[in-house]
């Protein structure tokens, strides 16, 4: 850890193998608390290569509890990175049953709020399901339904070794970025927002690094790890031939307008689950136009469609024929009972 910290504070890119000894380290006890505080910052203020991003997230798949499904080839997860601190409703959430209403099947990858006003977990408990469910009965969430949600700290025990220095520290770090990166289903395919404009194309190349299928990574000029309804949004498409293309999204391409940031957020949990089941079920505002464009998105990373109108068209009609309702309240019921 020492080299690697003495590299790290030169701002040297550390190779695959390096990043990979040093996550090994911390995660497994051999790295001080201290050590992986300096690691932490070192990374941050160099920034993360999207190797040493892709050499992360490898270790943490390779230790990930894994949800053992058909086809992962067909599954897209929606989960970002967090971290916007813009407090904005759950719209990855409420996208992921949008896409499971019109027949994608989904592997939701979430958590409790870090730094939002309401976290993936903290929306669906409100709601009445049952989060912390095993592997096996994920497993049949996604099998029968066609969504399962899988609580990430069940599924990365691996992570608890690094929480205590990443809370005293408080800054975001290559630690935000391999939660997305490392589905336990094996997703292939990804609607993957971050934080930082800087990491659109570096998570898009390290998905492909990591096998992906297809991905698209989104940041919205305003701040915020989705794709906005009130600003540019900044896109790197992983293409399923592996080619990574950079462009510009604004809403006024697809006909929408802007609504300002502050029209889709939110309080708490409270109100982003009112956010919730208004856009479900079908109330126009400024929330309903933003799940549209993610979902149109998702609907493009699943492969059903490459064209925008079209995956706009199915989005709504899987939330105007009741599809997207439907698969909410039969989610809560089968957690339940599982």
């Amino acid at each position: 850890m020492k080299e690697i910290l003495y590299k790290l504070s030169n701002f040297e890119n550390l190779t695959k193998e390096e990043i990979k000894t040093a996550i090994k380290d911390m995660v497994e006890g051999r790295a001080t608390d201290a050590q992986i505080g300096a690691f932490i910052i070192a990374t941050k203020m160099k920034g993360e290569s999207v190797e040493e991003i892709e050499g992360s997230a490898e270790i943490f798949r390779e230790l990930a509890t894994k949800v053992v499904v058909s086809r992962p080839e067909e599954l897209v997860d929606t989960c970002g990175t967090g971290g916007d601190m813009q407090g904005t409703f759950n719209v990855s959430t409420i996208t992921a049953f949008v896409l499971a209403g019109a027949g994608v099947r989904v592997a939701k990858h979430g958590n409790r709020s870090v730094s939002s006003k309401s976290g993936s977990a903290d929306l669906l408990e409100y709601m009445g399901a049952k989060i912390d469910l095993s592997p096996e009965k994920v497993a049949v969430m996604i099998e029968e339904l066609g969504i399962g949600f899988m609580f990430a700290p069940i599924f990365h025990p691996a992570m608890k070794r690094v929480l205590g220095p990443r809370r005293e520290v408080g800054v975001r770090s290559v630690f935000n970025l391999v939660g997305p990166l490392s589905n336990p289903a094996g997703a292939k395919r990804q609607l993957l927002g971050v934080f930082s404009e800087r990491l659109v194309d570096k998570i898009a190349r390290a998905l492909k690094g990591l096998g992906c299928k297809s991905a698209i990574v989104v940041h919205g000029k305003d701040g915020i790890d989705e794709v906005s309804i009130s600003s540019t949004t900044k896109i790197a498409q992983l293409r399923e031939g592996g080619e990574v293309i950079l462009y510009e999204f604004v809403p006024e391409d697809v006909g929408f307008k802007r609504y300002p940031l502050s029209s889709v957020c939110v309080s708490g949990v409270e109100e982003s689950a009112k956010v919730a089941m208004s856009v479900l079920k079908g109330e126009e505002s400024p929330a309903y136009y933003m799940v549209l464009l993610n979902a149109m998105f998702g609907l493009i990373v699943s492969g059903i469609t490459e064209d925008k109108k079209t995956a706009l068209e199915r989005a709504k009609e899987s939330i105007h024929s009741g599809k997207a309702y439907e698969k909410l309240t039969r989610f809560v019921e089968l957690s339940q009972k599982l």
